[in-house]
Order: C-alpha cells, then structure tokens, then sequence
C-alpha cells in the first residue's frame, strides 16, 4: 500500500464526540470569517488587536514585542509593525549615516547571511512617520526600506478563535523506516513537556514554546500551542519523517519579518544539504506595496544556496485575493483552506498566487496542557489535560498538511526531490477554482 493510497485518513470520532467539536469549530470559523463582511466585527476586532497591544507593552522585555498597528485603505485587517523599527537592504557600509534618528539594531542570532538590516528610531515613532522614513530611502536614496512587520501566525490575530478540546484520533504508529526526509516546522516551538501517547516521539526540539508567560499565569497565552499542533498534522500524515520544530515568536504568537527569515536560513543550512520542506505556517502583506523584506531575501536565498528544499507556506484568513508573504513569493508553495467537503472556506485567501489547498476546518491536532482563553471573561473556558488533542481551523493548518504529504512520498522514494513530489501530489487531482488543486489529507469537521 502506497501512503497516497492512505489519504484522506479517516475521522474515528463517535458522533457525540463530533457534535461537541463542531459547536467550537463553528465559532473558529466564525470568528475568521466576520471581519471581512461585518463593521462590527471588525471593530471588534480591532479592540482585540488593543488587548494584545497592552499584553505585549506589560511583558517581561525578553518576551514582549511591541508594535503598531493600522489598517491601510486598501484592506479591511489592521497591519501589525514593530514599535520604531525599519527594515532596510543596505549593506554594513550604506548604514552609518543613512537615515538621520536611525541606528543599526540586530538582533543577537541574526543570520549573516542576511544583507538585510533593522534601523531603530531614537525616539518614538507613529506608523505614519516610519512608512514615510522607508518612502524617503526608497525615492531618495534608492534602497529598499520598509516597516518591521509583525508577522502573527495566519498573520491575523483571530480574536476569540482559539481551540476546542477533542480526542486522539487513533493512537501513534509508525509505518517503518522510510528513505530520510526532514520537515521544518517554523513557528512557536514546540512544548518542552513530553507527551505519553508518542505522538512527540523524536520530534527535534529546536524551539521550545513557553506557552504561558503573560498574566494571567495560569493561562496559555494567545497563540500558544500553534507550533505543537503544526508538528502533529505532520505527524499523522508522515510518521516517519524527521520533524524538527523552530521558534520565531515572542509570546501572543508575534515574530518578526527578520525572526521569520533567520529561522528559515537556519532551517536551511540545518539540512545539510538533505531533503527538506520547510513549513511557513505564518505570513505578513505587502505594506505601500512592499513585502516583507528580509522574508524575501531568506526566500531568494535559500533557492540559490539550497534549491533543493521547498518551502511551504499558508496563504492567509482574510477570505480575499490579498498576497501574504512568504506564500507569495515566487518558488513557495501557497496553500489555501477548504472546508470538509472540498468547498472553498469563506475565510482562505485565494488567487492565481495559491498552488492548492486542502481542508482547513476543524483540523484535529496535538495541544498543550492549560486552560484557555488567555485572558478571564471573552469567553468560555477550555482545559487541556495531559496528552491533550485540539480542534483548531485556518490556513495555519492546512499549510503543514502538504508538507507532510510531500514528505511521506519522499519516504518512498529516496530518489525524490521534495519539488518533485509535491508536482506528484498535486498532478491529477482536481482543481478548485482561485484554490489551486484539492488535495484531501485530513477529514476536519463538518459543519
């Protein structure tokens, strides 16, 4: 039996079991979906980017990433920016100098490999002041220059989108040693505890995710827990790939344009030069018509460093033809969301820039213990015992589903390049119109 032949996996709910997942499913959905059609929402959803906002100025500095917010007239979702920080592609020698209040900031793990550089204002900057600094270097100086994006997982903060508690969905089994094959998970890390049912069993802890740091304590943070889900999809579609999971996020699921691309060229030159597809289940807009920068320069990189790896990313939840970045990068796969049944979810962005999709609706996953949401009184409470499984939607999710699918044909078939096989997975299989092609992985949950 060959793996394509395994997929979809089944759904081994009970009924009951199914009912009680479908009624937090509906409210993920929900809660992605609003903001694009709904004033109110979207109101709504920019208080809670103003909650996170507090969170991040209140957290210890060596978890905090505080940043500005606006949305452009353009869209609908607000656009998320480091606090007094530009982005800039200027060698070591242009930046002394090169823009008056600015100076040099790099981080501690930079890439060298990166040319691309953070300048920090001296002094406080709104968001209209930091988007004209980058206009004055690129008219006047011709360099490219640009915000520090915030790059949130799925890139919008889902507002009361967390997960809902659920079962496993059978229990963890390898299926033999297969040719090797890696799968980066970029993300929050993974949780540092163990789990007793296996489903963590070699997974390379490369980050670890803290899961709660910000009061209240007894509570996991926003977006903890993204990267264990990440790494369990993997699981369950390629159980016996090497699954190595990095950390780019401070708390509340917030990296950086630049955190993002160090781990991607960390992930890269981590391979050694075997198979890898690295999943980007992460991703930031264009802002003044400019990408992310330093993603964009990982990307370049890694295809003429490492044209042997594939990079996989989601293509974002504001349910319109709006690039993200790194998906719309050329050579990344984007990967957009379906519902159970293979119709297109309302919230997945689409477009002739999305190379396929698959089910992204009540994906059913690995979690971390604790209790949500992050915060008392937004809504109800969830606990997660130990071992816990989760029901969670977006395209966060369908993203490592085809690296997974890519990696376990790899396990086939030593001679196999991850670009190879993904142009097997996807050949054949029906399309979906701004979707790309359907490929059924996971069954989700139906609504």
């Amino acid at each position: 039996m060959t793996v394509a032949s395994r997929w979809p996996l089944p759904d081994r709910r009970t009924a009951e079991q199914l009912a009680h997942d479908k009624e937090a499913v509906r409210k993920q959905v929900t809660s992605l979906t609003t903001p694009n059609a709904d004033d109110d929402a979207r109101v709504a959803q920019e208080v809670f980017v103003e909650r996170i906002q507090r969170r991040q100025l209140a957290a210890p500095a060596d978890h905090a990433t505080p940043f500005l917010h606006f949305v452009p007239r353009s869209g609908t979702r607000a656009v998320l920016a480091v606090a007094n920080e530009l982005v800039v592609d200027a060698g070591p020698d242009e930046l002394d100098g090169l823009l008056p209040g600015y100076a040099p900031a790099d981080r501690a793990d930079r890439s060298p490999r990166r040319r691309t550089r953070v300048l920090r204002s001296e002094g406080r900057k709104n968001v209209t002041e930091l988007r004209a600094d980058a206009k004055r270097l690129r008219d006047e100086k011709k360099i490219m220059a640009n915000v520090n994006s915030i790059v949130p997982l799925g890139y919008v903060i889902k507002g009361n989108s967390y997960p809902g508690s659920t079962v496993a969905p059978a229990p963890f089994a390898a299926q033999g040693a297969g040719a090797p094959v890696r799968v980066a998970v970029i993300d929050t890390g993974i949780t540092a505890e163990a789990r007793s049912d296996g489903w963590d069993t070699g997974v390379v802890r490369e980050g670890t995710d803290p899961v709660n740091v910000l009061a209240p304590l007894d509570r996991i943070d926003w977006f903890a827990g993204h990267g264990t889900f990440a790494a369990g999809i993997v699981r369950q579609i390629a159980p016996d790939c090497e699954v190595v999971v990095y950390r780019f996020t401070s708390t509340d699921g917030l990296g950086t344009d630049e955190a993002a691309a160090d781990m991607m060229i960390k992930a890269a030159e981590d391979a050694n030069g075997g198979r890898l597809i690295i999943n980007a289940s992460f991703g930031a807009p264009a802002v003044d018509g400019v990408p992310p920068l330093a993603m964009q320069e990982a990307v370049a990189h890694i295809a003429a460093e490492h044209p042997q790896v594939l990079i996989v990313a989601s293509a974002g939840n504001d349910g319109k033809d709006l690039p993200l970045y790194p998906a719309a990068f050329p050579g990344v796969k984007a990967v957009g969301a379906l519902n159970s049944d293979l119709t297109p979810a309302n919230f997945s962005n689409h477009g002739s820039w999305v190379h396929c999709s698959t089910v992204g609706v009540g994906i059913v996953s690995t979690f971390v213990e604790g209790k949500l949401p992050p915060e008392d009184h937004i809504g109800d409470d969830v606990t997660f015992g130990q071992d816990p499984w989760a029901t969670w939607s977006g395209t966060s999710f369908t993203a490592p589903q085809i690296s997974a699918a890519v990696a376990a044909l790899c396990g086939e078939n030593a001679t196999l390049t991850p670009k190879a096989a993904f142009d097997q997975l996807v050949t054949g299989r029906p399309g979906v119109p701004e979707l790309g092609t359907a490929v059924h992985l996971l069954p989700g949950t139906p609504l």
